[in-house]
C-alpha cells in the first residue's frame, strides 16, 4: 500500500473512503487516477472492481467485433495485468453475444483465460440475451475454484441439462439468482439448496417462472429456513394462496420481490412478522377496479409486517389518465407511518389531499417517488419542510395537459425547503443542489 509523502495531504486509507462516494462514476475515477500515485492506486480499486461485457443488439453480424479481444488494448487486457487482476471482484457477461460457434467465436477462449487471472471474484453474472449454447461450457468449471465467490446470477445459457450439473457443485453461495429457471435446474435445485443451506441468504427466481409450481415451492421450504430475501417472477401456475403459504413457512424472511398478476381473492392473508422490504412488479392498471385490487393485495401482504420500504414497479409504458392509488397510501399513513423509509411508486398517482396526509404522517421518509398533479407539486414545497430525513424525491406529473415544464428556480426552492433533500427529479428532469 503506498504511503503519503509531504506533497500528498491524503493517505490511501482516507482517500479510498472519499472515492467510495463516486465509485460508479468511472469518468471521475479516471480523472482522479491521473493526479498522483496514491490517487492512481485508490482509483484503480474501484475502476477494476467490476468487469462488464454487454454488447448491444445488432441486426446484422458485425465482423469488426471478431478481433475485439485480440490486441493489447482489447477487452479484459488491462484488467488481466498483474497489478490490476487482484482488484477484480465482479464479472458480468450479458447483452447480445455472438451466436457463432467456436472457433469462429473467440469469447469462450478469452473469457476462460481472463477468469484464470481473477482469483478474487466474489460476484459472477452470466445472463446474456443472445448466445451460443457452448459459450460458457469451458468457463463454468472455473467457478468451482473461486474460493471467494458469494453471489451468482445465471440464465438459460447455464441452466440447461448440460451445464446445470456443473452449477450444482458450487458451495458457499450467499446470493443465487436464476433468470427464467428451466426444468433441468429446478429438478436439481432442492438438493443444491440443501448443500447451500448454511450460507445462502438470498434466492431470486426472476422473469418467466412458469415451471415453478406449488409442488416445486413446497420442496424448497426445508432448505430455505435461513433465507432472508426471496424473489419470484411471473408464474401462472401459482395462486396467491400458494405463494402466501410458502412465504409464511420462511421464518427469517425480511425482503420480498414478486411479480403480481390479477386473480381471485386468496383464501387467507399471510402473516409476515419480519418483512421489511417489499417490491411488487405489475402490468399497467387502467381501471379503478384493477387498481383497487392491486392496492388490496399489497395491504394483505404488509398488514402484519414492520414495513420499511415499499416499491411498486410498472413493467409497461404508462400513458393516458392515471388511476388513484390513494387507498394504499392511506393505509401506509395509518399503519406504517413510524417505520416507512422508502416509498417508490413513480407510476402510481396520488391525489393532492393524500399527499398532504402522507407527508404529515410518514416523518421518517428518506426516499419518495410518486405520480402527482402539478398543483400537488406546488404544495410539496411547503410539505417537504417536515420531512427532515428525505434526501431523494422523484415525481411524474400526471393527469395534466399540456406538458409540464419545471424551472430551475422552482426545483431549487423545493430542495432548499428541506433539511436533507439533495436530489429532485420531476418528469424525468433531474435537479441536484449542493449544500
Amino acid at each position: 500500500m503506498p504511503q503519503p509523502t509531504g506533497k500528498d495531504p491524503l493517505s490511501y486509507d482516507v482517500l479510498i473512503l472519499v472515492l467510495d462516494w463516486i465509485r460508479d462514476d468511472f469518468h471521475s475515477l479516471l480523472c482522479c487516477s491521473l493526479v498522483n500515485h496514491i490517487f492512481k492506486e485508490a482509483s484503480a480499486t474501484y475502476l477494476y472492481s467490476k468487469v462488464t461485457y454487454s454488447p448491444a443488439f445488432s441486426p446484422v453480424l458485425d465482423l469488426r467485433r471478431r478481433d475485439e479481444f485480440l490486441d493489447s488494448a482489447g477487452l479484459f487486457a488491462s484488467a488481466r495485468l498483474p497489478h490490476n487482476a487482484p482488484l477484480v471482484r465482479r464479472l458480468e457477461v450479458s447483452g447480445y453475444l455472438s451466436p457463432r460457434p467456436p472457433p469462429l467465436n473467440k469469447l469462450s477462449e478469452y473469457l476462460r483465460a481472463a477468469m484464470e487471472c481473477w482469483p478474487n471474484l466474489q460476484t459472477v453474472v452470466f445472463t446474456p440475451k443472445q448466445f451460443h449454447e457452448d459459450v460458457f461450457t469451458d468457463t463454468l468449471p472455473l467457478l468451482l475454484g473461486l474460493r471467494y465467490l458469494r453471489s451468482l446470477a445465471v440464465n438459460a445459457s447455464c441452466t440447461d441439462e448440460k451445464h446445470s450439473s456443473v452449477l450444482v457443485q458450487l458451495r458457499g453461495l450467499e446470493c443465487l439468482t436464476i433468470e427464467a429457471p428451466t426444468r433441468a435446474i429446478l429438478q436439481r435445485l432442492p438438493d443444491w439448496l440443501g448443500h447451500l443451506e448454511s450460507t445462502l441468504r438470498t434466492i431470486r427466481m426472476t422473469h418467466s417462472c412458469g415451471s415453478v409450481t406449488p409442488g416445486v415451492l413446497r420442496s424448497f421450504i426445508p432448505r430455505l429456513q435461513s433465507v432472508t430475501s426471496f424473489a419470484l417472477g411471473l408464474s401462472y401456475s401459482l395462486t396467491d394462496s400458494d405463494v402466501f403459504a410458502f412465504w409464511q413457512e420462511l421464518p427469517c424472511l425480511q425482503s420480498l420481490e414478486f411479480r403480481y398478476y390479477l386473480q381471485l381473492r386468496p383464501s387467507f392473508d399471510p402473516r409476515l412478522p419480519r418483512l421489511r422490504h417489499l417490491t411488487v412488479h405489475y402490468s399497467n392498471v387502467m381501471t379503478k377496479d384493477h387498481t383497487n385490487r392491486l392496492c388490496r393485495w399489497v395491504r394483505r401482504v404488509i398488514a402484519k409486517a414492520p414495513l420499511e420500504a415499499l416499491r411498486l414497479v410498472c413493467e409497461n409504458e404508462v400513458n393516458g389518465p392515471a388511476v388513484s392509488f390513494d387507498p394504499l397510501v392511506q393505509h401506509l399513513s395509518l399503519k406504517h407511518a413510524d417505520k416507512l423509509r422508502v416509498l417508490h411508486m413513480p407510476d402510481c398517482f396520488v391525489g393532492k389531499r393524500m399527499l398532504v396526509t402522507l407527508c404529515r404522517s410518514c416523518k421518517a421518509l428518506e426516499e419518495l417517488a410518486l405520480g402527482i398533479s402539478r398543483d400537488a407539486l406546488d404544495d410539496f414545497e411547503v410539505l417537504v419542510s417536515g420531512l427532515v430525513r428525505l434526501h431523494t424525491a422523484k415525481f411524474s406529473i400526471r393527469n395534466t395537459r399540456p406538458c409540464v415544464r419545471i424551472t430551475q428556480s422552482l426545483a431549487e426552492s423545493i430542495i432548499r425547503s428541506a433539511a436533507s433533500l439533495r436530489r429532485l427529479t420531476v418528469h424525468g428532469k433531474r435537479f441536484e443542489v449542493c449544500p
